[in-house]
C-alpha cells in the first residue's frame, strides 16, 4: 500500500483512469455538500492560503499508475469532476477549456482514439453522466419527470448539484473562475492511497468514511456480500441485482429494511451492528446470488407492508391501524409470514391477530424486551414451519384480554396510544368495503372540560363524576384542526356548535353521537364509555 500527498492536478493527469467499484454506494452528495466543499475552498484561495486539504482517496491499482478503483471519496471525486465540467462550460479561452476538458476526460493520444472519461461512475449512472455533464446535452422536462417519479436519486443529485456549481459561478466573471480553478487544480490536496490488495481495500473501506457520509449498514453489508463473490461470476452481475435491492426499497430506507429483515430471519436481540450481525449470514450462504434473491425478495414483501398493499380488505384496516402504532416492532413477524406463509392461515387473518396483539401489549404498557417475546415466539413458529393452530396459540398465549379491558377502560388522555385508539375505533363500525383517509391535524377534544368553570357543568357533575370520566374514552373526541383552548370550558351546546363546524371538515362519526345529544351528564358519558369499550374488545381481544 502507498500513500502520497497529491494535489488535485496530479490526480486527473495523463492517462489516469478512475471507476466507481459495483459494492459502492451511488453518489450521494446533495446541494449543502457541494456548496460547503466550494465555500471552504473559495474561504481558502480568497485568503490566500498556499495549501488546502480535502480528505483521502482510498483506491486499487488495477494497472499501474493508469487505472484506480475508488474504495473511498467517490463522492468528492465525482464532485470535482462536475466542477471542472461546469467551469470548463464557463470558459472562452480555448487554453482553458483545453485543460479543463483534459480533467473530465483523457486526453486523445490519436486523433481516432475513442474519447475516454477521466471517471467511471456505477453501471446506471454512467450514461447520464456522459451525456448530460460530459457532452452538455440538456436535461428535457419530460426526463426531468421520470427521474423525480422514479425517486433516482443518484442523477438528481448530479442535476441538483450542477445548479449549485453554476449559482456559484454567477456572480464570478471569467478571470476569476480561471484563477479559482487553478487554485483548485495547483493548491487543494488530497493524500491519494494505493493498495494492491483487494483485501485490503475492503478492511479500508469498512473503517473509513466519506467527507461528512459515514457509511451505512447497508453499505458494509453490500462490501461483505461482494466480498463473497465465487470466481467466475462477474461483479456486474451482482451489482445489476443490488441496484435492483435499492430501486426496491430506496436507498434511504436500506438499513431501515435490513434492521426488520434480520430480525424476521434470526428472531434474537442484536448484540452487534447491522453490518456485523449479517456477517455470519452472508458467509454461511452457498451463493450471494441465492443470498441477494432472498433479500430482494423479502425487500418486495417489505414494501407491500410500507404501502399497505393487500387486497383484503379486513387485512388493510389492520394494517393501517398497526401503522399508527408508535414502534415497528411488528414488522419483522410480519415479514417472517409474508416471506414464509403458514399453511392454512391467510395474510388477512395474521395481520388481524398481529394488530390485536399489538394493540394490546402497547396498552398493557409492556416493556420493549416483552413485546419483543411475542414477536419472536412468532417468528420462530413461521420459520419452524408449525401449524395455523400453533400459530394462533402463540398470540393467546401473549394476550391478557382481561387486564387489556381494564387498562383501556380506565384513563387513556395523554397515553401514547390514545389517538392511535379513538382512530381505530371510529373504524370500526365502518363498512370494511370504504375506506376513509383522514388528512391534517387531528386533536382529541375533552367534552366535560378539564376545569369545572362553567355553571352548565357545576350543576351536571360532582367534582368525583369529574375525576372519574374527564379522561376516559367516553368524553374524547376527534376534531378536525387545532385544539380549541379557548372553548374547551364552554357549555355544551357551544361546545356542540364548534364540533358541528369542525366535524364538516373532517366527519367522525363517534364525534357525531355526541352532537346527537341534547346534554352531557355522567349517564350519557357512562354509555359512551361502554360502547366504546365493547368496540375495543370487539377488535383487539383474541380469547
Amino acid at each position: 500500500m502507498e500513500a502520497s500527498e497529491r494535489t488535485i492536478s496530479q490526480i486527473l493527469t495523463e492517462q489516469i483512469r478512475y471507476e466507481i467499484p459495483p459494492y459502492q454506494r451511488p453518489y450521494s452528495w446533495e446541494k449543502g455538500n457541494v456548496e460547503q466543499l466550494l465555500d471552504d475552498v473559495w474561504e481558502a484561495y480568497e485568503a490566500g492560503d498556499e495549501e488546502y486539504f480535502i480528505g483521502s482517496l482510498i483506491t486499487i491499482e488495477r494497472t499501474k499508475g493508469a487505472l484506480y478503483d475508488v474504495v473511498d471519496g467517490q463522492q468528492r471525486l465525482t464532485t470535482l469532476n462536475l466542477i471542472f465540467a461546469r467551469l470548463r462550460d464557463k470558459m472562452s479561452d480555448p487554453y482553458a477549456m483545453v485543460d479543463l476538458e483534459a480533467r473530465v476526460r483523457l486526453p486523445k493520444k490519436n486523433r481516432d482514439d475513442e474519447s475516454k472519461p477521466r471517471l467511471t461512475l456505477r453501471g446506471r449512472d454512467q450514461a447520464f453522466y456522459l451525456k448530460h455533464v460530459l457532452d452538455k446535452q440538456p436535461v428535457s422536462a419530460a426526463i426531468l419527470a421520470e427521474l423525480e417519479k422514479s425517486q433516482d436519486k443518484p442523477k438528481l443529485n448530479i442535476l441538483e448539484n450542477i445548479g449549485a456549481i453554476d449559482r456559484f459561478c454567477e456572480s464570478k466573471d471569467e478571470n476569476t473562475i480561471q484563477a479559482f480553478k487553478d487554485y483548485l487544480l495547483d493548491s487543494v490536496f488530497v493524500v491519494l492511497v494505493a493498495t494492491q490488495s483487494t483485501k485490503s481495500a475492503y478492511r479500508l473501506f469498512n473503517v473509513l468514511n466519506a467527507r461528512g457520509m459515514p457509511l451505512s449498514n447497508a453499505d458494509l453489508i453490500k462490501n461483505l456480500l461482494f466480498a463473497r463473490l465465487i470466481a467466475g461470476r462477474k461483479s456486474e452481475d451482482l451489482e445489476e441485482r443490488w441496484l435492483e435491492l435499492e430501486e426496491t426499497i430506496g436507498i434511504d430506507r436500506l438499513d431501515q429494511f435490513f434492521a426488520h429483515h434480520r430480525s424476521s430471519f434470526v428472531a434474537v436481540k442484536s448484540r452487534k451492528s447491522l453490518h456485523e450481525e449479517f456477517e455470519p449470514l452472508i458467509e454461511n450462504t452457498a451463493d450471494p446470488f441465492l443470498f441477494i434473491e432472498e433479500i430482494t425478495a423479502s425487500a418486495k414483501n417489505y414494501v407491500r407492508i410500507l404501502q399497505a398493499s393487500f387486497d383484503d380488505s379486513t387485512a388493510l384496516r389492520s394494517l393501517r391501524s398497526l401503522h399508527r402504532v408508535a414502534f415497528e416492532e411488528w414488522i419483522p413477524p410480519l415479514l417472517a409470514f409474508l416471506n414464509k406463509p403458514t399453511a392454512g392461515m391467510t395474510e388477512g387473518e395474521f395481520i388481524v391477530l398481529l394488530e390485536k396483539i399489538t394493540y394490546q401489549n402497547w396498552i398493557r404498557r409492556l416493556a420493549f424486551t416483552a413485546r419483543l417475546t411475542v414477536y419472536f415466539q412468532l417468528i420462530n413458529a413461521i420459520r419452524e414451519g408449525k401449524t395455523a393452530k400453533d400459530v394462533v396459540a402463540v398470540f393467546q398465549a401473549g394476550a391478557n384480554d382481561v387486564e387489556f379491558r381494564t387498562l383501556l377502560d380506565g384513563e387513556v388522555y395523554g397515553r401514547p396510544f390514545a389517538h392511535a385508539v379513538l382512530m381505530r375505533l371510529e373504524e370500526a363500525d365502518q363498512d370494511e368495503s370504504v375506506t376513509k383517509t383522514y388528512r391534517g391535524k387531528i386533536t382529541i377534544e375533552h367534552v366535560l372540560p378539564q376545569t369545572l368553570k362553567d355553571p352548565y357543568w357545576v350543576e351536571r357533575f360532582t367534582d368525583e363524576q369529574h375525576r372519574s370520566w374527564l379522561h376516559r374514552l367516553g368524553n374524547l373526541a376527534l376534531l378536525a384542526g387545532t385544539k380549541n383552548y379557548r372553548a374547551q370550558y364552554f357549555a355544551f351546546d357551544r361546545k356542540k356548535q364548534i364540533y358541528t363546524e369542525k366535524n364538516k371538515i373532517v366527519s367522525f362519526d363517534t364525534t357525531k353521537q355526541i352532537l346527537g345529544a341534547d346534554h352531557w351528564t355522567s349517564d350519557q358519558v357512562e354509555t359512551r364509555q361502554d360502547n366504546l369499550v365493547a368496540r375495543a374488545m370487539n377488535v383487539w381481544a383474541i380469547g
